[in-house]
């Protein structure tokens, strides 16, 4: 089975070849950079190099997977939305998987509590906390004293996520002296995302095509919309 993944959550585009034979993975190929808001205009193109490395045509793979949140609102729909396009396009199935559950299942030797972070803006974070690989928190919209607070009882907890470090420069001394910093695992993202999709795709088959990204906080838009729904309706 041949598996395209990817990932645009955040500012670093993960993507991926992968080959299972018989369960087994016999070939791999992939990338990440920091592309920021360049996500949209270089995701195609690096999908056909990717494609060209391995001299595959795109109707060549048997399933897409992405992250379905959460993370950057418009960084989920690129993703989303390309692998989509490619679905109808092909009739190859699609399946999406939770952001913060790729990156927990990166980490592969700690035991103990791991705290997974993305930056959420405006002093905020999207996060999950797992205990021995079993999630024990809903997606998380937090600030710092929230998430000090949420690993208060614990002696050590292993931070990982793309913005750990910007949570460790925020929190205070004794709380951020709780965690111990995962350096390493995130960079086997696009690998874990092909394993995790496949693992749901042979569960539960492919997502409904209308399924869209898991947003834990309402947009910019939204709010604004709902401000001016609610500043019409006092003044009415």
């Amino acid at each position: 089975m041949n598996i395209l993944s990817c990932d645009t959550a955040t500012q670093v585009m993960h993507l991926a070849y992968s080959r299972y034979e018989a369960g087994k993975l016999v070939n791999f190929d992939a990338s990440y950079a920091t592309l920021g808001n360049k996500h949209s205009e270089l995701l195609m193109p690096r999908i056909l190099e990717l494609c060209t490395r391995n001299n595959l045509d795109i109707k060549d793979f048997d399933l897409l997977v992405c992250t379905d949140g959460p993370g950057s609102f418009t960084g989920l729909r690129i993703a989303m939305s390309t692998l989509k396009g490619i679905s109808l396009a092909t009739g190859i199935p699609l399946v999406s998987v939770s952001t913060l559950d790729a990156y927990q299942s990166c980490v592969t030797s700690y035991s103990g509590p791991v705290l997974v972070v993305i930056d959420a803006k405006k002093n905020r974070f999207y996060a999950a906390l797992y205990v021995d690989g079993n999630r024990i928190t809903k997606d998380l919209d937090a600030d710092v004293h929230q998430i000090a607070a949420l690993v208060d009882h614990y002696n050590e907890v292993l931070l990982t996520g793309p913005d750990a470090d910007v949570l460790l420069s925020r929190l205070e001394k004794d709380s951020a002296n709780k965690f111990k910093r995962d350096f390493f695992a995130q960079g086997n993202l696009s690998l874990v995302l092909s394993k995790l999709g496949l693992q749901k795709y042979e569960l539960s088959g492919a997502d409904d095509i209308g399924k869209g990204p898991t947003y834990v906080r309402k947009s910019d838009a939204e709010i604004a919309l709902q401000q001016t729904i609610q500043t019409l309706e006092e003044n009415s």
